[in-house]
């Protein structure tokens, strides 16, 4: 288990690495990325008169040309276009967007789908971080000119050419502009297991990657989570299943409910984040699965801790127990059970989200979650052994206690016979 919690450190340390500027990369403001630029390059290029190259990734190349129209220069660029080329190394759909902070959610994509829009590019506003925000823009904004996106010995090219400014849209500049990058799996839009933002001045050809904002408090949602579902809780319940092996007394009890306290702050402290940082980055508040599935969870815990606190009292030793308790503890166990499989789910959840959100190296989220499984493997193989053993030692208590009651039975059943004697003598 020390082997396990300590991969699991170290691969939590190296996500928050992971998607830190590559070739001098800088935070999003305009100083910053004047100077990670000026870092990364020593000569310029003409990007007017023929494509620069910008390799984005191993599997993905962006080329682009602006077009300056005569009576205009590339300063002023009045009326200037920029064609683009999206080069991937796959078959399926792909993106290049265009931001002002770098973040998928307010941005404007052009998504070139092979096989559908009659293989013409569209251009899409992304309202949300599900397919379902992903919407093509009205019928009059869709102007791009020269598009097309097929699949050619297995690459996919997406090409189109599109006016630099344009009314109520993001407008791109000679000088920086904040873009960002993505492809699918397949040519259905979907999930996106390659995505980045990056800064591009479109006159040098100089780029970098950007960081994209608020990862330490989404890492900081997710180990809050799981702590509190991934550690806390299973020991809790593991305590609970133990009981007969710990002092006598009720030193379960209080560890059972100080771990589950903990666990229940920390769901709170987790939820509160995801809320704030939802709303900060403009995100639709419970749009998806995970989402839906944090806001369950944090009821079902409060009605669980409710209900910790209003239960009915345990029998006294000797005491039937009544059927209130009987029923409380049935409902208490059945809810603790569907807590922990609903969180096993949603950690496993987040951690997808995480990756796509900060583009985490593909290997890097293997082993996160391979460690990952390997500890709930083991918590539910504690949480199984311990139910066995708890309903072993039930079986075994009532026994003991079928046998003690027979034998005082037995033993009032002898004193009556006998003072039945002595009645009978006297």
């Amino acid at each position: 288990m020390t082997m396990v919690k300590a991969n699991l450190t170290s691969l939590l340390f190296a996500l928050l690495r992971v998607g830190t500027l590559k070739r001098g990369a800088s935070a999003l403001s305009a100083d910053d990325r004047d100077r990670s630029l000026a870092s990364t390059t020593a000569t310029s290029v003409d990007c007017t008169s023929n494509f620069c190259e910008n390799q984005l990734a191993n599997d993905f190349l962006l080329k682009y040309r602006i077009n300056v129209p005569q009576g205009s220069d590339a300063t002023t660029c009045d009326g200037c276009t920029i064609s683009m080329e999206a080069i991937y190394d796959g078959d399926a759909w792909v993106s290049i967007a265009f931001s002002t902070n770098g973040q998928m959610i307010g941005s404007e994509a052009v998504i070139g789908i092979p096989g559908g829009n009659g293989n013409v590019p569209q251009k899409y506003n992304l309202g949300a971080e599900s397919v379902a925000g992903v919407q093509p823009m009205a019928q009059s904004q869709q102007t791009l000119t020269n598009a097309s996106v097929q699949v050619t010995n297995g690459q996919t090219i997406m090409k189109f050419t599109k006016i630099m400014v344009e009314p109520n849209e993001i407008p791109i500049t000679t000088g920086d502009n904040v873009f960002l990058w993505a492809y699918g799996s397949s040519p259905t839009l979907g999930y996106h297991p390659g995505r980045k933002s990056f800064v591009q001045n479109l006159s040098t050809g100089v780029s970098a990657v950007t960081a994209t904002p608020n990862r330490a408090a989404w890492l900081a949602h997710g180990v809050m989570a799981f702590l509190a579902w991934g550690v806390l809780s299973p020991f809790a319940v593991n305590f609970s299943l133990f009981r007969s092996l710990l002092t006598k007394g009720s030193i379960w009890f209080q560890l059972h409910r100080v771990l589950n306290t903990f666990a229940y702050a920390l769901t709170i402290a987790a939820f509160v984040v995801a809320v704030v940082y939802y709303t900060k980055e403009g995100s639709k508040h419970f749009d998806g699965k995970h989402q839906r599935m944090g806001l369950a969870m944090l009821i079902m815990a409060s009605v669980q801790v409710m209900g910790g606190i209003l239960r009915p009292h345990a029998p006294e030793p000797g005491e039937e127990k009544k059927p209130g308790r009987f029923a409380w503890e049935m409902g208490h166990r059945v809810m603790g059970i569907t807590l922990l499989a609903c969180g096993f789910w949603e950690m496993q959840e987040g951690i997808d989200l995480f990756s796509q959100k900060y583009s985490v190296d593909s290997e890097d989220q293997d082993k996160l979650a391979i460690a990952y499984w390997v500890w709930i493997g083991l918590m539910t193989a504690a949480i199984g052994i311990g139910f066995g053993f708890f309903k072993t030692k039930k079986i075994e208590e009532a026994g003991v206690a079928e046998i003690e009651k027979k034998v005082k039975d037995e033993g009032e059943t002898t004193k009556e016979a006998g003072n039945e004697d002595i009645t009978l003598s006297a």
